[in-house]
């Protein structure tokens, strides 16, 4: 391995902390005109002082000395320290996710059951935990709970040992009243053969990295790829390693990592201390100097949790939030940011655009001539650029 390689990069130190000095600066422009008001008090003079407060404010925002008290920058375009992943899968059923039909309508979750199945729409027993019941059947591998069944209340079925799950569409209170007469008469395998005479629509299970998916799930037809790789022009390569364990059960957010996947991003070899979910979008200037790629923030159950832009510059890998503020006062919105290009000099083109959606699907709208707050990860404070047309221009930093 070369030397190049050994040495680790570690990732860059997180923008100095003026939290604390921004609580007295932040009133200096106020205090520069009030001071020359009083010094030269006629209408030259309040003209002077209010350019002075500009020409001041405008150099504490230079130094980021100027800005909200609390910090909303900085730390928070780095990922947590990551944990490690459980040993054992769970012993038991976990819920996933819940929903309600409606606004206080009856509630259905999703879970992991103990042998990796995941199965949606199983009716909630209600309280804090919205958790879904299931009925064994002694001697019998079949499993049984209330769910959501061609729009309506219904039972699904689980039979662990085929790992086939069963749609029946039936009244749940009499389909259970009459499964508990079975059960009382003639046992729990006896019971269990009545509920498999029931009409009822079966769906075979398929494995994958230790659960077991509906045939349709779009994971199955993706397979996890465990290093992904794309060549820069100039002949450098970005790699990233797939940061999940095979057996997905050992992970906090199972059904999560079915479609997004955390990957730790290297450029030469050398670890970046930054993440990607792909390398589907990667930028490099024209000679090769300044690269950005799409990347994520992950919180310590590897979950991606903010969306950013990183770049590589001068040595460097900083971090730009791939959402930003748009416009001012009334005008001001959320939006959402895409860079454009890259210079060697480390300038950014960018161009913010709103998403929304209705009857006729998702709509693209590129936002133009509207000053930009962005928040990046060599500020505490977010800074504000703008541009002409529907292009932005941001500076980074020389360090």
């Amino acid at each position: 391995m070369s030397r190049r390689n050994n040495a680790a990069v570690s990732p860059s130190p997180g923008p100095a902390d003026r939290t604390a000095l921004r609580r007295y600066t932040r009133w200096l422009p106020s205090l520069v005109l009030l001071v020359v008001c009083i010094a030269w008090w006629s209408p030259l003079g309040v003209i002077a002082a209010l350019a002075a407060a500009v020409a001041v404010q405008s150099l504490l925002g230079r130094f980021d000395l100027v800005g909200d008290v609390l910090p909303v920058g900085g730390a928070k375009l780095q990922s947590a320290p990551l944990s490690p992943f459980a040993r054992q899968p769970p012993a038991g059923d976990v819920t996933l996710s819940w929903a309600e039909l409606g606004m206080g309508g009856p509630a259905y979750c999703t879970q992991i059951l103990r042998d990796g199945a995941i199965v949606g729409d199983i009716a909630c027993d209600g309280g804090t935990a919205q958790r879904g019941t299931w009925a064994d059947l002694a001697g019998a591998s079949l499993r049984l709970a209330s769910g959501y069944v061609d729009r309506s209340d219904g039972v699904l079925g689980y039979d662990e040992q085929r790992k086939v799950l069963l749609h029946f569409n039936v009244v749940p209170h009499v389909f259970w009243q009459t499964l508990g007469e079975h059960r009382q008469a003639d046992g729990d395998v006896a019971a269990a053969a009545w509920v498999s005479r029931q009409p009822h629509v079966a769906t075979a299970l398929r494995g994958y990295h230790g659960l077991w998916l509906a045939p349709d799930d779009p994971a199955l037809a993706r397979p996890m790829q465990a290093q992904l790789c794309h060549r820069l022009p100039d002949g450098r390569e970005l790699s990233a390693r797939l940061l999940l364990p095979d057996d997905l059960r050992l992970t906090a957010h199972p059904d999560l990592f079915t479609h997004t996947r955390p990957y730790a991003l290297t450029l030469d070899g050398v670890d970046s201390g930054r993440h990607v979910c792909d390398l589907e979008t990667v930028i490099a200037s024209p000679g090769g100097h300044c690269i950005v790629v799409a990347g994520a923030c992950l919180d310590a159950t590897h979950r991606p949790v903010e969306g950013v832009w990183l770049v590589y510059w001068r040595g460097h890998w900083q971090a730009v939030c791939r959402h930003v503020f748009a416009g001012e006062g009334k005008q001001r919105r959320s939006a959402s940011l895409e860079v454009l290009a890259a210079g060697d000099d480390g300038r950014l083109e960018l161009q913010a655009y709103s998403e929304w959606a209705d009857a006729d699907g998702w709509h693209r709208e590129p936002l133009a001539d509207v000053p930009l707050e962005l928040v990046v990860e060599w500020r505490q404070t977010a800074v504000s650029v703008g541009g002409s047309g529907q292009r932005a221009r941001l500076a980074l930093p020389r360090r």
